[in-house]
């Protein structure tokens, strides 16, 4: 019959069975993929999974999959397309497209601005794109066509794309389109829960970082309330020893009035000048200038040289102290109390040793001293405190000191902080006042001090030798402390818990190795203590004579 379809009944069973056999195999094809993407917890990983089975569905040579980045994101790139992974593209072509702005030219800023998927058969053939440098990257990458599928949230928000591209002309199935359907639902699903879980990991991040800069600000209020506390009961002690040593060597309320009270400005100088330079140190011209304001004195009387030295700020208020003493000694019964005297300061560095001189001349007749006078062996003790000496010589036109103080890099490593183990008590007593009782447990016993703060370690040295002990040092760094630990046998040690900043755990394992029992003198209070010694004996600053022999009784007991 004529216009009658003929059908063959053979060939019709066979199409018949192959479509089910084709939706099957892209059943198990889905399976497979769903295996591969749900079992996979890296981010990169999965990213690339969900590229490669858009890849094996479509029969692409290139993939990719982009992110889109939030509009007014803090990175710059707001509302572009961000690549996550590609399959098939050379390195150039990744750089190229790392960034894809809404204003390019491509499969995804047309799913982009459309919010649906995008399909360009052939590039050469979109008037859109002519003339463009996104053509030109297409051509040197050799893509000639593609597709995109937006990801898109359970709620319908774009989450980002996914793209697949071939080397010819194309458009892509039915069949392909759907499976890419389900694939893109799968992905956009993935890759919410991954953003999610990054999210949560940054906040939780972001928690953690804020408890522990929290924990940070607590511990660093802790110290510097610590710090605060350790330096106001250390400048407590000091300003106690200043009077008790003082007072000492004083006959007459005046003149303890005027000695006292000069040594304290002097103290209060330095900490201005520390504290405007932010406890950095300062000039060593700055300090002899500050120090030799001494009233009534001529400037001219004064003269000072020298080249220009940057001074640590642990060495600065011991040095001022020496220069203190220095000027109000000669201005009271040397070379500046003439009108006629003259002082000269003059200094040079050799090596790492700063080489200071202080020369009198146009003075009173200068004899041998009787005695070694509070001044004098403060001056000794605060160049000791910094590791350095201080030497007087008597010429016959004045006194002269020669004074040698290490620089920061040479600090610490020498210290002649010993004095002879059976010398005699020095005479605290000029004047011929009763002394303070004596504590028989002291009498006769050695004991060592160490101590960084010079007028501290005096005082303590000096009512020791008032209970009848023979004092060791003081010593004020730990080379010297060590130094006499190897050499001498005393009774016990009065031991600073921070020398200039640096942990005592040395010398307090020394004292315990030979068997001498020791206290700590802090102003931090016990928790400063090195770990391995947190019960040993503290005797906290200020404290007076009292506790003091109590304490170091207790230790020769």
């Amino acid at each position: 019959m004529a216009g009658l379809l003929q059908i063959n009944p053979i060939e019709s069973l066979g199409a018949a069975r192959a479509e089910p056999t084709a939706e099957i195999a892209d059943i198990d094809l889905l399976h497979s993929i769903c295996v591969e993407l749900i079992g996979e917890q890296d981010r990169a990983l999965l990213y690339g999974k969900i590229v490669d089975a858009a890849v094996t569905i479509t029969g692409s040579q290139f993939g990719t999959m982009q992110l889109l980045c939030p509009p007014g994101d803090s990175s710059g790139h707001g509302g572009e397309l961000n690549l996550l992974c590609s399959r098939g593209l050379p390195p150039e072509a990744v750089g190229f497209w790392e960034w894809v702005s809404p204003a390019a030219h491509s499969s995804c800023t047309a799913a982009l601005k459309s919010g649906q998927r995008a399909i360009i058969a052939d590039f050469e053939e979109w008037d859109e794109i002519a003339g463009t440098e996104d053509l030109l990257a297409f051509r040197r990458t050799g893509i000639r066509s593609a597709q995109t599928t937006p990801l898109l949230s359970r709620e319908g928000k774009l989450l980002g794309m996914i793209s697949t591209h071939w080397a010819k002309p194309h458009r892509p199935s039915d069949r392909d389109l759907r499976l890419l359907d389900i694939l893109a639902r799968q992905a956009a699903d993935l890759l919410e829960r991954t953003i999610a879980e990054e999210a949560l990991r940054a906040r939780e991040q972001e928690l953690a970082r804020s408890c522990s800069a929290l924990q940070e600000s607590e511990n660093l209020q802790k110290m510097l309330t610590g710090e605060l506390s350790h330096r106001v009961k250390n400048m407590l002690a000091t300003v106690q020893a200043i009077a008790s040593q003082t007072l000492r060597n004083c006959n007459d309320p005046a003149d303890f009035v005027e000695s006292f009270g000069g040594r304290i400005q002097s103290m209060s100088r330095v900490h201005s000048q520390l504290s405007t330079n932010e406890w950095k140190g300062t000039q060593l011209k700055e300090i002899v200038s500050d120090q030799m304001q001494l009233g009534p004195v001529d400037e001219a009387q004064v003269s000072a040289s020298g080249p220009p030295v940057e001074l640590d700020a642990a060495v600065v208020p011991q040095l001022a102290m020496i220069l203190h003493e220095l000027g109000t000694n000669s201005l009271k019964y040397g070379a500046l109390s003439k009108i006629d005297g003259a002082v000269t300061i003059d200094w040079l560095v050799s090596g790492q040793t700063l080489k200071m001189r202080w020369i009198e001349q146009g003075g009173p007749t200068v004899g041998a001293p009787i005695r070694r006078g509070f001044g004098t062996r403060l001056i000794e003790a605060s160049a000791r405190g910094v590791g350095g000496d201080a030497r007087m010589s008597i010429a016959a036109e004045g006194v002269r000191w020669h004074i040698n103080v290490p620089l920061p890099e040479a600090q610490g490593k020498s210290g002649d902080a010993a004095l002879p183990v059976d010398r005699p008590p020095v005479d605290h007593n000029p004047a011929g006042r009763n002394a303070p009782e004596r504590s028989k447990r002291l009498l006769g016993k050695r004991i060592l001090v160490v101590e960084d703060e010079p007028l501290l370690a005096l005082d303590i040295a000096g009512r020791l030798e008032d209970a009848g002990a023979f004092v060791l040092g003081p010593a004020g760094n730990s080379a010297a402390a060590l130094s006499l630990i190897e050499q001498y046998r005393f009774h016990a040690a009065l031991l600073d818990a921070n020398l200039g900043g640096h942990p005592v755990d040395e010398i307090a394992a020394a004292l315990a190795r030979n068997g001498i029992p020791f206290a700590f003198v802090s102003g931090y209070g016990r928790a400063s203590l090195p770990k391995s010694f947190g019960d040993a004996e503290l005797l906290a600053k200020p404290f007076d004579a009292g506790q003091l022999v109590e304490i170091t009784g207790k230790l020769v007991a």
